[in-house]
């Protein structure tokens, strides 16, 4: 299905990434181990904190293997043994999972998702703003 959905795209331009939403598929070495079996080097992955507490202990090997694929990664607080999504800023762990990814050479965008269905987006997206600001001393 991926080769299928790769062909297709490509025939328009467009370029296919695999996204990490838990279980076998979800998880980046099965996702990698996909990409090299089909031999498609420019299919990249696109990674997400809140679907990243499963592979925190491991996070430094992992970003080190998922450099060369990643084409973005999405950011959110992280918190061992916590909820999923907390904002930017309030987790404990999102702060080194950046500089892990940045010392392994990542160098591509980060995304900020308003992925909370009780609250407005434009406030929530708001709130990680302002914890990018806290994290990193920019505006």
């Amino acid at each position: 299905m991926i080769y299928y959905l790769y062909q297709r795209c490509s025939a328009i331009g467009c370029k296919v990434a695999l996204y990490n939403h838990g279980d076998w598929f979800g998880n980046p070495a099965n996702q990698i181990k996909i990409i090299k079996t089909l031999g498609r080097y420019d299919i990249g992955l696109v990674y997400s904190f809140h679907h990243a507490h499963q592979q925190l202990k491991q996070f430094e090997q992992m970003a080190k293997m998922m450099e060369p694929y990643l084409v973005a990664v999405n950011l959110n607080g992280m918190k061992r043994g916590g909820p999923q999504i907390y904002p930017l800023g309030k987790g404990d762990d999102e702060k080194a999972m950046i500089a892990i990814l940045i010392a392994a050479g990542y160098k591509g965008p980060f995304g900020i998702l308003g992925h909370k269905e009780d609250a407005d987006v434009k406030l929530i997206l708001q709130e990680n703003l302002e914890g990018y600001h806290q994290l990193f001393g920019k505006k």
